[in-house]
């Protein structure tokens, strides 16, 4: 078995567009951006797939509106690298972006946190031996 990376995360929110505005503060881009057919979601037609990722395109997020294994809106947690973690809460900040407290220390990383719109919890890491 070969596994090599996770490609895709589901993000439940209330709000596509609010969503995508959030993460496009956090250096995401949309990479993709269509009205799904019944073919791809039955029997739901209508509902927009939009996915982003960030400039480094791992692994990427789309915005979900609809049930996907009892996922609620703000219910997600996951974490995302930064390269200079306190630029970066510095950045976010001057474009409004709260974080959920002060920059910390672990063994791990460098880290603080922020929430989307929906509440769904977001973790900014410098991990260690990027500075």
């Amino acid at each position: 078995m070969a596994i090599t990376h996770i490609t895709l995360l589901s993000v439940p929110v209330t709000d596509q567009e609010a969503a995508k505005s959030f993460y496009e503060k956090l250096g995401f881009k949309v990479i993709n951006d269509h009205e799904m057919t019944p073919e791809e979601m039955p029997p739901e037609p209508g509902l927009r797939w939009l996915q982003l990722a960030t400039p480094e395109e791992g692994c990427s997020i789309v915005l979900v509106t609809w049930d996907v294994g009892g996922l609620k809106p703000g219910t997600q947690q996951f974490s995302i690298a930064a390269q200079d973690v306190k630029g970066t809460h510095e950045a976010l900040a001057a474009k409004g972006v709260e974080s959920n407290g002060p920059l910390m220390e672990a063994p791990w990383g460098h880290f603080f946190s922020v929430n989307d719109p929906d509440g769904n919890h977001i973790l900014v890491v410098q991990e260690p031996g990027t500075d």
